[in-house]
């Protein structure tokens, strides 16, 4: 009865974390009210790098970033490169904490992320193809966990890994911007869900 009660009580915490999750993903979304403001670019690229450490706001930060391309297409590039900065600045606080903890500070924090299957993909393309593997990595639609870990395993250095995640993150959210504009159901590629697609296309049709 005691291990039944546990359970339950174990259930319903998870539960509620989720429901309150939920509930910050909806008012983080409301932010693309402000989508066609000049630093509104900058600020979700600042959110990108934070995303690195709550790893729960994947979704509306596509929403996010795909409005603020929609509010001002003419400035597309400058709205994947601010992207792309801010998540290498969050790529670097990470760095200096494995620099200072070991490369298996990463595991302890970030169990979920050694438990994708992307960790497995991203070690076997580091082993085959060494650091030039860095770069195409970096531009997949995938956590950047993996790519931290394994490129200081791999004796990187710290430069040489933030620049190659900034090149791919620049490919990849210019791409974004392109399919934003473009062809919103292709950003499933990317990951987004058919409930964020929608949030895309129904941004682009105002």
């Amino acid at each position: 009865v005691i291990l039944g009660s546990s359970t339950r009580a174990h259930r319903l915490q998870k539960a509620a974390k989720e429901l309150q999750a939920m509930g910050f993903k909806d008012k983080l979304v409301t932010l693309k009210t402000f989508a066609a403001a000049p630093w509104f670019p900058i600020a979700v690229g600042a959110l990108s790098g934070a995303n690195l450490f709550v790893l729960v706001m994947s979704g509306p930060l596509v929403v996010l970033y795909c409005s603020a391309v929609l509010a001002n297409p003419r400035r597309w590039f400058f709205t994947a490169v601010a992207n792309a900065i801010g998540t290498v600045a969050g790529c670097f606080v990470m760095v200096l904490m494995m620099e200072e903890r070991g490369t298996d500070m990463i595991k302890e924090n970030f169990p979920a992320t050694f438990q994708s299957k992307w960790w497995t993909w991203t070690e076997s393309m580091m082993q085959e193809y060494g650091t030039l593997a860095a770069v195409p990595i970096a531009g997949m639609p995938i956590i950047l966990h993996p790519l931290i870990f394994f490129g200081k395993l791999a004796q990187m250095s710290s430069t040489s890994l933030l620049l190659a995640i900034l090149v791919g993150r620049i490919a990849k959210y210019s791409l974004m911007a392109q399919l934003a504009l473009s062809a919103p159901r292709a950003l499933r590629y990317f990951g987004a869900s058919d409930e964020v697609i929608k949030s895309v296309e129904k941004t682009k049709a105002q």
